[in-house]
């Protein structure tokens, strides 16, 4: 009797005493003011950083340029007509081959054709902007645990991208006119099979991991509640920027071996940075340490096959998108399996998209629905006069002044 009240009141006893109870502290996320100055540090940081030339693009040599128009048009030019006849015709005037599409303040004359292969090819096949809104989009929710939050973030950051052209006469803020992305690659490529899908992938992963929702924030219409969203959103623009410092290795230019594979260094450094500013994500929320290494597990198994393959001429991202979201979204329902987390319905909703996806990645392995296509301007970026080369920008060669 004497040793189980002896027991009962050694917590109490310790508070008078000072001797430490068994139960450790609990952190306490810091305030937002450091919040928000710590991001801004790393913002300065980053973009001093980000004027490092690691490996620099060079520009195609003018004798490895080809004319567009030859590949595309080529009814247009003294080259052999290909395969593909267009199915439109103007009665009366065989001559006229083109019609007028206008961009916006310019114009081209584009050829009579329209075909559905062609389509599907470029948006699935190539090398793209893929990487960067998959890792945008499923970074979010981390920041922002609100999935209709993060999805007009990136449907607003897509408005402005189209916005920067007729203002800034550039593209997404710095690219020339001629990188400009078709409207099919913005909305269907970007928005959606990179955008909302990987929203409700990672909405997945803080769902099973338990992280807190925006409605923990307790928002009101007040100052206060400003300041929290801002803060919240800053902190997941500046991982954005931090992730961007690819661009110091090239981004894709640069590729190395290991093992026999190809692997960019340059994504192997964003990924280490990313999670980096993670951890420093985690410890100004002061959110449990366990957390944070399931999450790292995730962002392993997300870049892994954007950052490891085996030719460069096969390395279509949108397709490879396609696998990391299987393969981490098996990841997070096997956890959530295993933990026995949350809601059934969910588990088995998610697994059977999962599932969906691994199914249409292997297809285009075996049977493709979509045929790869012959010609590589569909698996190429910055196609300004064409060439052949996978390292060398031929935008580059183009001088944008005018006479």
């Amino acid at each position: 009797m004497i040793v189980k009240l002896a027991l009962r009141e050694a917590p109490v006893l310790s508070e008078y005493t000072g001797v430490a109870t068994e139960e450790a502290e609990k952190p306490e996320a810091w305030s937002l003011k450091k919040q928000c100055l710590v991001p801004l540090l790393v913002w300065f940081v980053a973009y001093l950083v980000s004027n490092i030339q690691v490996y620099k693009m060079e520009a195609t040599s003018p004798d490895q340029l080809r004319d567009a128009a030859a590949v595309l048009f080529p009814h247009l030019s003294r080259a052999a007509p290909r395969t593909l006849q267009s199915p439109y015709y103007v009665t009366g005037r065989p001559d006229i081959e083109s019609w007028l599409y206008d961009l916006g303040g310019s114009s081209c004359a584009c050829t009579l054709q329209w075909d559905k292969a062609q389509y599907w090819q470029r948006l699935f096949y190539g090398q793209k902007f893929v990487l960067a809104h998959v890792m945008t989009a499923f970074t979010g929710p981390f920041f922002v645990p609100c999935w209709e939050w993060n999805t007009l973030y990136k449907v607003l950051n897509e408005v402005l991208e189209e916005l920067s052209m007729p203002v800034s006469g550039t593209w997404a803020g710095g690219g020339k006119p001629m990188e400009v992305e078709p409207r099919y690659d913005t909305l269907v490529s970007d928005l959606v099979l990179n955008g909302f899908v990987f929203i409700i992938l990672a909405s997945h992963a803080v769902y099973v991991l338990q992280l807190p929702s925006i409605a923990a924030y307790n928002l009101r219409w007040d100052l206060q509640s400003c300041q929290t969203i801002f803060t919240a959103f800053f902190q997941y623009y500046v991982l954005q920027l931090v992730q961007t410092l690819w661009g110091i290795f090239g981004y894709r230019t640069y590729k190395a071996y290991i093992f026999g594979f190809l692997y960019l260094p340059g994504n192997v450094f964003a990924f280490v940075l990313q999670i980096a500013y993670l951890r420093l994500l985690w410890l100004m929320r002061a959110w449990r340490l366990d957390t944070y290494y399931k999450t790292v597990c995730l962002l392993v198994l997300l870049w892994t096959p954007f950052t490891f393959f085996t030719d460069v001429d096969t390395f279509h991202e949108q397709i490879q998108a396609i696998l990391s979201f299987a393969l981490t979204g098996f990841a997070v329902s096997a956890y959530q399996y295993h933990s026995n987390i949350g809601s059934v319905q969910i588990l088995g909703f998610a697994s059977i998209c999962y599932v969906l996806a691994m199914i249409v990645y292997l297809s285009f392995q075996w049977f493709p629905l979509i045929a790869v296509p012959g010609d590589h301007y569909y698996s190429k970026q910055g196609v300004c006069g064409m060439h052949n080369s996978s390292v060398t920008n031929s935008c580059q060669a183009l001088s944008m002044t005018s006479a």
